[in-house]
């Protein structure tokens, strides 16, 4: 389903003036939302891949990493968002069609691909007890 442009921006300055700049509240009213349109919103140029992090992690990824995710858009996601760099690699936060990961990179080729609660720290401890 393909919600119309200006209704998903409608919802979504809705959502966003009611979460007044609180990423987890941001992420429990996404939570009470239907289904279609959350997956359209958080993937969408509407909201940043930050409040996208947010919304699947439940944590804050630091400041220079949610510096990194604020400055794209949700669509980036999609593509793949450089989070944070651990040794040589690139640790790098995606949505596919399996849900959120951490991908840990060489810019060319992928060595893991972590999801769920700890995905971050999974991927940083995979970099560093086994590629470092």
């Amino acid at each position: 389903m393909m919600t119309d442009y200006e209704q998903l921006a409608a919802v979504a300055d809705r959502i966003l003036d009611e979460a007044e700049e609180d990423d987890a509240r941001l992420a429990g009213i996404l939570d009470g939302i239907d289904d279609d349109i959350r997956r359209e919103l958080l993937t969408s140029d509407l909201l940043n891949a930050l409040q996208v992090y947010y919304y699947y992690f439940r944590e804050y990824p630091g400041d220079l990493p949610a510096e990194r995710l604020m400055l794209a858009p949700a669509s980036e996601t999609l593509r793949g968002v450089l989070l944070d760099e651990v040794d040589i690699f690139e640790l790098v936060f995606g949505v596919d069609a399996s849900g959120p990961a951490i991908v840990v990179t060489d810019g060319e080729k992928e060595y893991g691909r972590f999801r769920g609660a700890g995905a971050r720290k999974k991927a940083e401890d995979f970099v560093l007890d086994e590629l470092a």
